[in-house]
């Protein structure tokens, strides 16, 4: 190794300060004082999901570009899920780049491993190296500080296509206490002998461990921060607390999450569909079998795509703020607070309408949910789908989720769609025009929170990380906009 690290700083014109020579005996490791550093993370897995071609930004990660105009970015082949990519195609100039971890809480992982997967790509030697470093705090540039490079199992079969993709196994940390990993990545289309590119993914930390920092909070204590805040001061105190450990998903995860969250009977049988619903009239919030002339679907075998030829063919996704809002840009687009199981084919009749109060209906469902012009005293005629009462506070519940978790880009989306204008204001604060915030508070406290809401609020904060704060307290959305409707 030591030959071998020398030989790299050479090959590192700009990066030599702060890098040294070392057996795996000399590595520098940090003292233990920082065991409770807020930043440092217990347990991480990293999918690198993000819009294609997009700038990889990740919360906690760094991002350096010492070189070039271009980075990381996010990137997808074929059917795959999105990734991590880095490369010179195209280019027309040299790049020099660090992607950087959070820093790792090594010394209290159970398992103080790392793993994650490498493609190589149309590779005529650029250089990709892996290190760590138990110093780096992101203050300065990534050379001031130590750093020591990882002997690990890379894609090598890529020289003149796209190589396989390849798992480096569990690399074990333990020697270098805590620490940041760093890929690095040099290359130049402009020179025959230094082109290509290297993609990584699914980079995973403390794998089979505990998560013993970052597990599931007290909800007391998750919404801590808000304590006697009102007003868009709370609104932005809960956008803090729903990205705090919002682990983005994939749109495919999904599938998984609703076999707990959206479970009807409990059985693992049959999915709860809000559009094919009909609920007992006698006892509306407790699912007691099909009623007359409702359909049910089985979880595992009625999924699809496509809306079939008409209601009780098949499930799948809707995007209770739909993906043309936001341009089906991440995490929005696989974001499970506001994407539900559906009919497939009702899903295509809402299409991407505002829901709203509807005057006459154009279209009924077979469980009474209708399409049609919006009405004269609800401040919208345009058109509108209107799901039925007893599901009224759950979407709207969603809507205002949305405003909370996605304050910062929500204003922007104003100009995606016709539909989106129609309903947002394009601000941060109220976000909502005064027509759709009103039937939106009035759906909210005249449809309480369920036990529904509760049950799939938790199953969707054990697998994505976060929470919707007006199921666990519905006081929330009148606190924030009570004064303003």
């Amino acid at each position: 190794m030591k030959k071998n690290y020398i030989q790299l700083l050479l090959m590192f014109s700009i990066l030599t300060v702060g890098f040294y020579s070392c057996d795996k005996n000399d590595t520098i490791v940090a003292d233990d004082n920082t065991d409770h550093d807020s930043t440092m993370v217990a347990k991480l897995e990293e999918k690198f999901f993000g819009t294609k071609y997009r700038e990889v930004e990740i919360s906690g990660w760094t991002h350096v570009k010492v070189e070039g105009r271009g980075g990381f970015q996010y990137n997808s082949h074929w059917t795959s899920d999105s990734y991590a990519n880095i490369t010179v195609f195209k280019a027309g100039e040299e790049r020099k780049t660090w992607l950087i971890s959070p820093k790792l809480n090594v010394t209290r992982a159970e398992d103080k491993t790392i793993s994650f997967d490498s493609r190589q790509e149309f590779d005529k030697g650029v250089l990709f190296k892996v290190f760590v470093s138990a110093d780096y705090n992101g203050e300065f540039a990534p050379e001031q500080y130590t750093w020591t490079e990882l002997d690990v199992t890379l894609s090598k079969d890529g020289s003149s296509d796209y190589g396989s993709w390849v798992n480096t196994g569990k690399i074990d940390l333990s020697e270098y206490g805590n620490v940041s990993v760093g890929f690095y990545f040099e290359g130049d289309e402009r020179d025959p002998q230094r082109e290509g590119g290297y993609s990584i993914d699914n980079f995973k930390f403390n794998e089979d461990g505990t998560d013993y920092e970052t597990g599931p909070e007290e909800e007391d204590e998750y919404y801590k921060s808000a304590e006697g805040k009102e007003g868009y001061e709370l609104k932005s105190t809960l956008s803090s607390i729903t990205k705090r450990g919002h682990e983005w998903i994939s749109y495919g995860d999904l599938w998984v999450l609703y076999k707990t969250s959206d479970d009807k009977y409990q059985r693992s049988e049959i999915i709860w569909d809000m559009y094919s619903d009909i609920p007992d009239p006698n006892d509306p919030t407790v699912p007691d079998g099909a009623q007359p002339g409702e359909y049910e679907y089985a979880m595992s075998t009625d999924q699809c795509g496509n809306s079939g030829s008409g209601e009780g063919f098949c499930y799948n996704r809707e995007h209770v703020v739909p993906q043309s809002y936001f341009e089906k840009a991440m995490p929005m687009v696989s974001d499970a607070h506001h994407i539900v199981p559906v009919d497939a084919y009702v899903n295509t009749m809402r299409s991407n309408h505002p829901y709203g109060i509807v005057e006459t209906a154009t279209w009924t469902s077979i469980n009474k949910s209708k399409r049609g012009n919006g009405t004269t005293a609800s401040g919208y005629t345009g058109t509108v789908f209107e799901p039925i009462d007893e599901y009224k506070g759950d979407f709207a519940r969603m809507y205002l989720y949305m405003a909370v978790r996605y304050e910062d880009e929500i204003g922007s989306w104003v100009q995606n769609s016709t539909q989106a204008a129609a309903i947002l204001d394009g601000s941060k604060d109220k976000v909502f025009k005064d027509w759709y915030l009103k039937i939106m508070l009035d759906w909210h406290n005249s449809d309480p929170v369920s036990d529904k809401e509760i049950d799939r609020n938790e199953q969707v904060y054990l697998f994505q990380g976060n929470r919707n704060p007006f199921i666990d307290h519905p006081e929330f959305a009148n606190e924030i906009w009570g004064d303003v409707q």
